[in-house]
């Protein structure tokens, strides 16, 4: 029988790449002087990216339970980030960015694209591309 050897599996890859540059990627945003973690910075991207949505909508595109992301906007919220407003009763409402918010998602835009174009430096372009359409293929398969 072979050796299974877990350091060569797609989880602890996938896993350790993702932890490695999640701290590469705090380390900028860290050297912005604005203080805002990766996790929060993604949610700011999908509404800048996607406009207002509701705790419903943000959680099935982040992938993630609705109190994790009402735990979030509550941080955005009181960093002035997000603006929740009132949706049709009192149990909905919608989020969407602040002034401040937009400019955090520009900074850290900057910031994510330097971290990730050194991150893929050790490939061609063509490689790159190619290394990201099978993450979004085994992305899709597990969804």
């Amino acid at each position: 029988m072979k050796k299974y050897v877990f350091t060569d599996s797609v989880g602890y890859l996938t896993t350790t790449i993702s932890r490695i540059l999640q701290q590469k990627l705090q380390a900028r945003f860290n050297n912005t002087g604005l203080n805002t973690t990766p996790e929060q910075w993604r949610l700011l991207v999908v509404i800048a990216n996607e406009g207002e949505m509701n705790q419903s909508q943000l959680a099935e595109l982040q992938h993630k339970d609705r109190a994790a992301i009402k735990r979030l906007i509550d941080h955005l919220e009181k960093k002035n980030l997000v603006t929740r407003k009132s949706g049709i009763d009192a149990r909905s409402y919608t989020i969407s960015l602040t002034q401040k918010g937009r400019e955090v998602v520009r900074v850290f835009t900057k910031a994510s694209k330097e971290t990730v174009k050194e991150a893929l430096s050790c490939f061609t372009e063509a490689e790159a591309k190619t290394l990201n359409q099978l993450l979004n293929k085994l992305l899709q398969n597990i969804e």
